[in-house]
Protein backbone atom coordinates (compact mmCIF):
# COMPACT_ATOMS: atom_id res chain seq x y z
CA UNK A 1 0.00 0.00 0.00
CA UNK A 2 1.65 3.46 -0.77
CA UNK A 3 1.53 6.53 1.29
CA UNK A 4 -1.12 8.14 -0.04
CA UNK A 5 -3.31 5.53 -0.15
CA UNK A 6 -2.52 4.73 3.20
CA UNK A 7 -3.39 8.31 4.12
CA UNK A 8 -6.25 8.13 3.07
CA UNK A 9 -7.18 5.25 4.90
CA UNK A 10 -5.91 6.59 7.84
CA UNK A 11 -8.52 9.38 7.91
CA UNK A 12 -11.75 7.65 6.75
CA UNK A 13 -11.17 5.63 10.15
CA UNK A 14 -10.18 8.68 12.22
CA UNK A 15 -13.56 9.95 11.20
CA UNK A 16 -15.25 7.11 11.29
CA UNK A 17 -13.63 7.22 14.95
CA UNK A 18 -15.23 10.39 15.75
CA UNK A 19 -18.67 9.02 14.50
CA UNK A 20 -18.67 6.15 16.66
CA UNK A 21 -17.40 8.54 19.53
CA UNK A 22 -20.60 11.19 19.25
CA UNK A 23 -22.89 8.66 18.73
CA UNK A 24 -22.08 6.70 21.87
CA UNK A 25 -22.16 10.08 23.34
CA UNK A 26 -25.86 11.42 22.29
CA UNK A 27 -27.12 7.66 23.56
CA UNK A 28 -24.99 5.88 25.53
CA UNK A 29 -25.23 2.70 26.08
CA UNK A 30 -28.28 1.87 23.39
CA UNK A 31 -25.85 2.28 20.32
CA UNK A 32 -23.47 -0.62 20.16
CA UNK A 33 -21.09 -0.38 16.79
CA UNK A 34 -21.62 -3.13 14.45
CA UNK A 35 -24.87 -4.75 16.27
CA UNK A 36 -27.81 -5.55 14.28
CA UNK A 37 -31.17 -4.98 15.80
CA UNK A 38 -34.48 -6.11 15.05
CA UNK A 39 -38.11 -4.94 16.42
CA UNK A 40 -41.18 -7.90 16.19
CA UNK A 41 -43.85 -6.09 17.05
CA UNK A 42 -46.66 -7.34 18.96
CA UNK A 43 -49.93 -8.13 18.09
CA UNK A 44 -51.52 -5.94 21.22
CA UNK A 45 -50.19 -4.90 24.61
CA UNK A 46 -52.19 -4.32 27.86
CA UNK A 47 -50.48 -1.48 29.16
CA UNK A 48 -51.05 -0.37 32.85
CA UNK A 49 -48.52 1.90 33.86
CA UNK A 50 -48.36 5.28 33.71
CA UNK A 51 -46.03 5.43 30.58
CA UNK A 52 -44.44 2.24 28.62
CA UNK A 53 -41.43 1.08 27.41
CA UNK A 54 -40.15 -0.97 23.73
CA UNK A 55 -40.35 -3.92 25.42
CA UNK A 56 -43.52 -4.15 26.63
CA UNK A 57 -44.54 -3.65 22.62
CA UNK A 58 -42.38 -5.60 21.40
CA UNK A 59 -40.16 -8.35 21.47
CA UNK A 60 -35.93 -6.73 20.78
CA UNK A 61 -33.23 -9.05 19.17
CA UNK A 62 -29.52 -7.74 18.79
CA UNK A 63 -26.80 -9.26 17.88
CA UNK A 64 -25.03 -7.46 20.86
CA UNK A 65 -27.55 -8.71 24.41
CA UNK A 66 -26.13 -5.88 26.56
CA UNK A 67 -27.97 -3.57 23.76
CA UNK A 68 -31.07 -5.52 23.37
CA UNK A 69 -31.51 -5.22 27.36
CA UNK A 70 -31.37 -1.82 27.07
CA UNK A 71 -33.42 -1.26 24.22
CA UNK A 72 -36.53 -3.68 26.24
CA UNK A 73 -36.18 -0.05 28.82
CA UNK A 74 -36.58 2.30 26.10
CA UNK A 75 -39.28 4.83 26.75
CA UNK A 76 -42.20 5.46 24.18
CA UNK A 77 -44.36 7.46 25.88
CA UNK A 78 -46.93 7.90 28.64
CA UNK A 79 -49.92 5.34 27.54
CA UNK A 80 -52.94 6.89 25.88
CA UNK A 81 -55.94 7.62 27.09
CA UNK A 82 -57.97 5.39 25.22
CA UNK A 83 -57.00 2.10 23.34
CA UNK A 84 -54.85 2.79 20.30
CA UNK A 85 -52.94 1.28 17.10
CA UNK A 86 -49.69 2.90 17.31
CA UNK A 87 -47.83 2.62 14.01
CA UNK A 88 -44.69 0.43 12.90
CA UNK A 89 -42.93 3.87 11.79
CA UNK A 90 -43.06 5.87 15.15
CA UNK A 91 -41.11 2.86 16.53
CA UNK A 92 -38.90 2.65 13.70
CA UNK A 93 -37.87 6.40 13.84
CA UNK A 94 -37.93 6.15 18.13
CA UNK A 95 -35.06 3.53 17.89
CA UNK A 96 -33.09 4.55 14.85
CA UNK A 97 -32.74 7.59 16.83
CA UNK A 98 -30.31 6.37 18.66
CA UNK A 99 -29.23 2.96 17.68
CA UNK A 100 -28.92 3.41 14.27
CA UNK A 101 -30.00 1.13 11.66
CA UNK A 102 -32.78 -0.96 12.75
CA UNK A 103 -35.27 -3.92 11.12
CA UNK A 104 -38.90 -3.17 12.36
CA UNK A 105 -41.21 -6.27 11.44
CA UNK A 106 -44.78 -5.78 11.62
CA UNK A 107 -47.68 -3.42 10.93
CA UNK A 108 -49.10 -1.70 14.35
CA UNK A 109 -49.72 -2.47 17.83
CA UNK A 110 -52.99 -2.10 19.61
CA UNK A 111 -52.73 -1.12 22.66
CA UNK A 112 -54.88 -1.35 25.54
CA UNK A 113 -54.72 1.08 28.48
CA UNK A 114 -56.30 -0.41 31.57
CA UNK A 115 -57.61 2.41 32.85
CA UNK A 116 -60.05 2.74 29.39
CA UNK A 117 -60.54 -0.84 29.17
CA UNK A 118 -62.80 -2.58 32.23
CA UNK A 119 -61.60 -5.56 33.46
CA UNK A 120 -62.79 -8.78 31.13
CA UNK A 121 -62.64 -6.66 27.96
CA UNK A 122 -59.33 -6.88 26.52
CA UNK A 123 -60.58 -9.81 24.22
CA UNK A 124 -63.27 -7.21 22.70
CA UNK A 125 -61.02 -4.10 22.13
CA UNK A 126 -58.23 -6.46 20.75
CA UNK A 127 -60.05 -7.56 18.35
CA UNK A 128 -61.88 -4.46 17.40
CA UNK A 129 -58.48 -2.42 16.88
CA UNK A 130 -57.57 -5.27 14.41
CA UNK A 131 -60.76 -4.76 12.62
CA UNK A 132 -60.32 -1.25 12.52
CA UNK A 133 -56.52 -2.39 10.82
CA UNK A 134 -58.17 -4.19 8.59
CA UNK A 135 -60.16 -1.26 7.06
CA UNK A 136 -57.22 0.99 6.83
CA UNK A 137 -55.15 -0.27 3.54
CA UNK A 138 -52.17 2.45 4.24
CA UNK A 139 -51.50 1.93 8.01
CA UNK A 140 -49.82 4.75 8.14
CA UNK A 141 -51.29 6.66 10.94
CA UNK A 142 -51.86 6.20 15.16
CA UNK A 143 -55.36 5.67 15.41
CA UNK A 144 -57.62 5.78 18.56
CA UNK A 145 -61.00 4.49 19.36
CA UNK A 146 -63.21 6.56 21.40
CA UNK A 147 -66.67 4.31 22.23
CA UNK A 148 -69.96 6.44 21.54
CA UNK A 149 -72.40 3.83 22.23
CA UNK A 150 -71.17 0.50 23.89
CA UNK A 151 -72.41 -3.25 22.56
CA UNK A 152 -74.93 -4.96 25.15
CA UNK A 153 -72.91 -7.42 25.27
CA UNK A 154 -70.48 -5.25 27.51
CA UNK A 155 -72.70 -3.74 29.52
CA UNK A 156 -74.93 -7.21 30.45
CA UNK A 157 -73.67 -8.11 33.41
CA UNK A 158 -75.96 -11.99 32.65
CA UNK A 159 -75.24 -12.00 29.44
CA UNK A 160 -74.49 -15.62 27.88
CA UNK A 161 -70.73 -14.39 27.14
CA UNK A 162 -70.22 -13.43 30.01
CA UNK A 163 -72.04 -16.95 31.37
CA UNK A 164 -68.96 -18.81 29.40
CA UNK A 165 -66.24 -17.07 31.03
CA UNK A 166 -65.29 -15.31 28.15
CA UNK A 167 -62.19 -17.38 27.84
CA UNK A 168 -59.19 -16.79 25.52
CA UNK A 169 -59.97 -17.53 21.70
CA UNK A 170 -63.41 -15.15 21.62
CA UNK A 171 -61.72 -12.67 19.57
CA UNK A 172 -61.52 -15.26 17.04
CA UNK A 173 -65.29 -16.21 16.87
CA UNK A 174 -66.53 -12.17 16.85
CA UNK A 175 -67.48 -10.78 13.46
CA UNK A 176 -67.75 -7.27 12.63
CA UNK A 177 -68.93 -5.28 9.83
CA UNK A 178 -69.67 -1.87 8.69
CA UNK A 179 -69.78 0.02 5.08
CA UNK A 180 -66.66 -0.19 3.09
CA UNK A 181 -67.14 2.64 0.78
CA UNK A 182 -64.88 5.39 1.35
CA UNK A 183 -67.88 7.75 0.80
CA UNK A 184 -70.29 6.87 3.79
CA UNK A 185 -70.34 7.36 7.23
CA UNK A 186 -66.90 6.36 9.11
CA UNK A 187 -64.41 7.15 6.25
CA UNK A 188 -62.43 10.17 4.45
CA UNK A 189 -60.37 10.80 1.85
CA UNK A 190 -57.58 12.78 0.78
CA UNK A 191 -57.46 15.01 -2.34
CA UNK A 192 -56.32 11.82 -4.47
CA UNK A 193 -59.40 9.93 -3.00
CA UNK A 194 -57.80 7.47 -0.80
CA UNK A 195 -59.74 6.38 1.67
CA UNK A 196 -59.02 6.30 5.53
CA UNK A 197 -61.45 5.04 8.67
CA UNK A 198 -62.33 8.38 10.30
CA UNK A 199 -64.71 10.09 12.59
CA UNK A 200 -67.96 8.15 13.50
CA UNK A 201 -68.68 4.93 12.48
CA UNK A 202 -71.34 2.29 13.34
CA UNK A 203 -70.23 -1.45 13.59
CA UNK A 204 -72.54 -4.47 14.05
CA UNK A 205 -71.28 -7.22 15.42
CA UNK A 206 -71.55 -11.14 15.66
CA UNK A 207 -70.47 -13.72 18.36
CA UNK A 208 -70.16 -17.10 16.59
CA UNK A 209 -71.41 -19.68 19.64
CA UNK A 210 -68.94 -22.29 20.36
CA UNK A 211 -69.46 -26.16 19.37
CA UNK A 212 -68.69 -29.25 21.31
CA UNK A 213 -69.79 -32.02 23.38
CA UNK A 214 -68.56 -30.02 26.39
CA UNK A 215 -69.49 -26.38 25.89
CA UNK A 216 -73.35 -24.96 26.78
CA UNK A 217 -74.33 -24.31 23.82
CA UNK A 218 -76.42 -20.52 22.47
CA UNK A 219 -77.56 -19.10 19.94
CA UNK A 220 -75.55 -16.08 18.45
CA UNK A 221 -75.02 -13.28 19.72
CA UNK A 222 -75.19 -9.83 18.07
CA UNK A 223 -75.69 -6.31 18.17
CA UNK A 224 -74.41 -3.10 17.13
CA UNK A 225 -72.58 -0.06 18.63
CA UNK A 226 -70.87 3.10 16.99
CA UNK A 227 -67.26 4.58 18.04
CA UNK A 228 -65.27 7.40 16.76
CA UNK A 229 -62.06 6.86 15.02
CA UNK A 230 -59.39 9.72 15.72
CA UNK A 231 -56.92 9.17 13.02
CA UNK A 232 -53.68 11.00 12.83
CA UNK A 233 -51.84 11.40 10.00
CA UNK A 234 -49.07 14.32 8.88
CA UNK A 235 -51.38 16.69 6.57
CA UNK A 236 -49.60 19.11 4.30
CA UNK A 237 -49.36 22.41 5.19
CA UNK A 238 -47.39 25.75 3.20
CA UNK A 239 -43.68 26.01 3.81
CA UNK A 240 -44.33 29.90 3.04
CA UNK A 241 -46.65 31.80 0.96
CA UNK A 242 -47.16 30.20 -2.70
CA UNK A 243 -48.64 32.01 -5.30
CA UNK A 244 -50.91 30.48 -7.73
CA UNK A 245 -49.60 28.00 -10.22
CA UNK A 246 -47.36 26.81 -7.99
CA UNK A 247 -46.45 23.08 -8.68
CA UNK A 248 -46.28 21.19 -5.35
CA UNK A 249 -43.54 19.12 -3.62
CA UNK A 250 -41.67 18.48 -0.12
CA UNK A 251 -39.90 21.77 -0.92
CA UNK A 252 -42.51 24.02 -0.46
CA UNK A 253 -44.58 21.76 1.84
CA UNK A 254 -44.38 20.70 5.61
CA UNK A 255 -46.57 17.81 7.40
CA UNK A 256 -47.85 18.07 10.53
CA UNK A 257 -49.65 15.20 12.58
CA UNK A 258 -53.09 16.31 12.94
CA UNK A 259 -56.56 14.37 14.07
CA UNK A 260 -58.54 14.12 10.56
CA UNK A 261 -61.31 12.84 12.43
CA UNK A 262 -61.80 16.87 12.89
CA UNK A 263 -60.79 18.26 9.96
CA UNK A 264 -63.80 19.92 7.83
CA UNK A 265 -62.01 20.56 4.30
CA UNK A 266 -60.24 18.08 2.29
CA UNK A 267 -56.16 17.85 2.85
CA UNK A 268 -53.03 16.25 1.31
CA UNK A 269 -50.74 13.41 3.18
CA UNK A 270 -47.42 12.13 2.78
CA UNK A 271 -48.91 9.39 0.96
CA UNK A 272 -49.97 11.60 -1.94
CA UNK A 273 -48.16 11.74 -5.24
CA UNK A 274 -47.25 15.85 -5.13
CA UNK A 275 -46.45 16.35 -8.20
CA UNK A 276 -50.09 15.72 -9.57
CA UNK A 277 -51.01 19.15 -8.46
CA UNK A 278 -50.70 22.97 -8.31
CA UNK A 279 -52.30 25.97 -6.72
CA UNK A 280 -54.86 27.36 -8.37
CA UNK A 281 -55.06 30.29 -5.95
CA UNK A 282 -52.36 31.59 -3.37
CA UNK A 283 -52.01 29.91 0.32
CA UNK A 284 -50.83 31.40 2.84
CA UNK A 285 -47.78 30.74 5.01
CA UNK A 286 -49.28 27.61 7.75
CA UNK A 287 -52.56 27.10 5.78
CA UNK A 288 -53.15 23.86 4.74
CA UNK A 289 -53.38 22.91 1.71
CA UNK A 290 -57.08 21.96 0.18
CA UNK A 291 -58.04 20.30 -2.89
CA UNK A 292 -60.59 23.25 -3.58
CA UNK A 293 -57.31 25.62 -4.14
CA UNK A 294 -55.66 22.54 -6.30
CA UNK A 295 -55.70 21.62 -9.78
CA UNK A 296 -54.62 18.13 -11.07
CA UNK A 297 -51.74 18.89 -13.82
CA UNK A 298 -52.12 15.85 -16.77
CA UNK A 299 -49.19 14.97 -17.83
CA UNK A 300 -50.96 12.75 -20.74
CA UNK A 301 -54.70 13.86 -21.94
CA UNK A 302 -56.56 11.22 -23.52
CA UNK A 303 -55.93 10.87 -27.58
CA UNK A 304 -52.33 12.20 -27.06
CA UNK A 305 -49.51 10.59 -29.12
CA UNK A 306 -47.10 9.17 -26.66
CA UNK A 307 -44.36 7.60 -26.31
CA UNK A 308 -44.62 3.85 -24.55
CA UNK A 309 -41.37 2.20 -23.08
CA UNK A 310 -42.10 -1.52 -22.46
CA UNK A 311 -39.65 -2.74 -19.38
CA UNK A 312 -38.94 -6.24 -18.38
CA UNK A 313 -35.56 -7.51 -16.81
CA UNK A 314 -32.10 -7.24 -18.97
CA UNK A 315 -34.41 -4.92 -21.41
CA UNK A 316 -36.43 -1.69 -23.21
CA UNK A 317 -37.94 -0.54 -25.43
CA UNK A 318 -39.91 2.22 -27.15
CA UNK A 319 -42.78 2.39 -29.40
CA UNK A 320 -44.64 5.54 -30.47
CA UNK A 321 -48.61 4.93 -29.14
CA UNK A 322 -51.37 6.59 -28.09
CA UNK A 323 -53.61 7.19 -24.71
CA UNK A 324 -56.83 6.08 -24.36
CA UNK A 325 -57.24 8.03 -20.76
CA UNK A 326 -55.83 11.32 -19.28
CA UNK A 327 -54.10 11.00 -16.22
CA UNK A 328 -50.92 12.32 -14.07
CA UNK A 329 -47.59 11.52 -12.92
CA UNK A 330 -48.10 7.75 -11.93
CA UNK A 331 -51.52 7.18 -12.32
CA UNK A 332 -52.01 3.95 -14.83
CA UNK A 333 -54.16 4.51 -18.04
CA UNK A 334 -55.02 2.64 -21.23
CA UNK A 335 -52.33 3.23 -24.08
CA UNK A 336 -51.88 1.04 -27.91
CA UNK A 337 -48.48 1.06 -29.47
CA UNK A 338 -48.93 1.83 -33.25
CA UNK A 339 -46.43 -1.57 -34.12
CA UNK A 340 -48.36 -4.32 -32.54
CA UNK A 341 -52.24 -2.45 -32.69
CA UNK A 342 -52.48 -4.41 -29.00
CA UNK A 343 -53.76 -2.79 -25.76
CA UNK A 344 -51.49 -2.10 -22.79
CA UNK A 345 -52.15 -0.36 -19.22
CA UNK A 346 -49.01 1.38 -17.77
CA UNK A 347 -48.01 3.69 -15.61
CA UNK A 348 -47.68 7.53 -16.75
CA UNK A 349 -43.99 8.76 -16.04
CA UNK A 350 -43.50 12.02 -17.37
CA UNK A 351 -45.04 13.78 -19.20
CA UNK A 352 -46.31 11.94 -22.73
CA UNK A 353 -44.25 9.14 -21.49
CA UNK A 354 -46.15 5.51 -20.00
CA UNK A 355 -44.23 3.04 -18.98
CA UNK A 356 -45.54 -0.95 -19.55
CA UNK A 357 -43.51 -3.54 -16.98
CA UNK A 358 -43.50 -7.12 -18.39
CA UNK A 359 -41.86 -9.83 -16.21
Amino acid sequence: MNKAWRRVLLSILATAGLCFSIAGQASPGYTSTGATVTVYLHKSALLEDPHYTLGQVASVFSSDPAQARLLDQLPLGAIPARPMLLPARIIQERVASIAGEVVVIGSRVALLPRGAIPKGEEWFFSALLSYIESQDTLKQGRIEIEMLKSPMLLESSDSAVEAQGMASGWEDRIVFETSRSPYSSGYRSSSSAKGFPVGQMEITYKILSPRGDDVPRFGNLEGSFRIWIHHFLPVARARFDLPADQSLSEEVLTFNEEDISLLRSSFLTEQDTLGQYRTTAPVRQGERIERERLQRFLAVRAGDRITITFVRPGLQISLSGRAFRSGSFGDLIDVRADLTGKRFQGRITAAGEVSVESY
